[in-house]
């Protein structure tokens, strides 16, 4: 007589060989299909997409946004924890102290794109080692409830503020907001600037402890002032000028927006992961990104101010030239980030 068990397993034998094959081919296609690249962005959604897709156009090469938030700190915290087993290949926006802080940690890869050299990009807005490319700039701007400050401030006898010393009067005490330099490289770049225009470690954070009398709030993002200000639940507060010239005409905002006297500015960066999985395409993003094209969308979408000569530069914002700015030192920075940090930290309390 047949065994009926023993045909009863090589069926299921079959059957499950079959499942395997099928699995196997679907799983298969998934990989065939991945993108071919991954990044962690700190730069608005519409822009960060709108660059992927160009890039898509330009090269063939499809990247996926993994992870997209306006808190480079964060991203950069991100990259630290998965170093074992990097799970990105680029790390756009943020300015530059926050892939400086990385690149110190041994967190990126170098690479020196011949687009610099192409286009005659400045090199003071490349990494000297390699270690991160600058594709735009900013500047940080101070930001008034115009309704509060001429019912609660102006009857006082004072103008707008017009510099960071302004910030200081006891009027706005308990009525500003800034941002943790712990989590955003704007609220670093905050820090270092009273320093630079102080000329002394020690006058810039005698400011800081001063500011911090009046401080209502410190954000984990460098535009958390924006939304409060705009709301009233502070006269004022500091955040990137682009992005509140960008919010003020899309939201109709109700605040004045001031570059003062003595400003900071970033250089914002892209850099590659160190044991980055697609290292060829992310070296192919970081050309695009010195091209033309992105540098456009970012003028566009973020009124971010590009450092290529001749891209379209971004409207309703004043020339970067015309801005009058501290002598920043960008290897200064980055060699006491870290000092900094603990040093804000002691005095806030945060």
């Amino acid at each position: 007589m047949p065994d009926r068990e023993g045909s009863h397993r090589d069926t299921m034998k079959r059957i499950l060989m079959a499942v395997a094959v099928m699995m196997a081919a679907i799983l298969g296609a998934g990989v065939a299909s991945a993108a071919d690249l991954t990044i962690y962005a700190a730069l608005d959604k519409k822009t960060i997409e709108e660059i992927a897709d160009a890039f898509k156009q330009a090269t063939g090469l499809t990247a996926e946004i993994a992870l997209q938030i306006e808190q480079a700190g964060t991203v950069a915290s991100r990259i630290q924890t998965e170093a074992a087993n990097p799970r990105a290949d680029i790390f756009i926006g943020g300015n530059s102290s926050i892939h400086d802080s990385l690149a110190t940690g041994g967190f990126l890869a170098k690479y020196v794109s011949p687009e610099v050299a192409r286009a005659g990009i400045e090199k003071k807005y490349m990494n000297p080692n390699g270690s991160w490319s600058g594709w735009y700039l900013g500047a940080l701007a101070i930001l008034v409830n115009e309704k509060r400050f001429q019912a609660e401030i102006a009857p006082k006898g004072l103008k707008m503020p017009a510099t960071w010393d302004d910030l200081l009067n006891p009027a706005y005490k308990g009525e500003v907001i800034a941002a943790n330099p712990a989590t955003t490289g704007g609220a670093v770049i905050f820090v270092a600037t009273q320093i630079f225009r102080l000329e002394s470690e020690e006058k810039g954070f005698q400011y800081i402890a001063d500011l911090h009398k009046s401080v209502a709030q410190y954000t984990p993002g460098a535009n958390g002032s924006i939304p409060l200000v705009a709301q009233g639940q502070a006269i004022v507060g500091v955040a990137w000028g682009h992005d509140l010239v960008r919010q003020k005409k899309a939201e109709n905002l109700p605040v004045a927006v001031i570059f003062p006297k003595d400003d900071g500015y970033e250089i914002g960066a892209v850099s590659i992961i160190k044991g980055a999985p697609h290292l060829s395409a992310a070296q192919k993003f970081v050309d695009f990104i010195l091209t033309p094209k992105p540098m456009e969308i970012n003028a566009k979408n973020g009124l971010r101010y590009p450092v290529r000569a001749g891209v379209r530069m971004p409207e309703g914002v004043p020339a970067f030239e015309s801005l009058h700015f501290v002598n920043y030192d960008q290897a200064k920075v980055a060699a006491n980030l870290d000092a900094w940090k603990k040093r804000w930290a002691q005095i806030t309390g945060k």
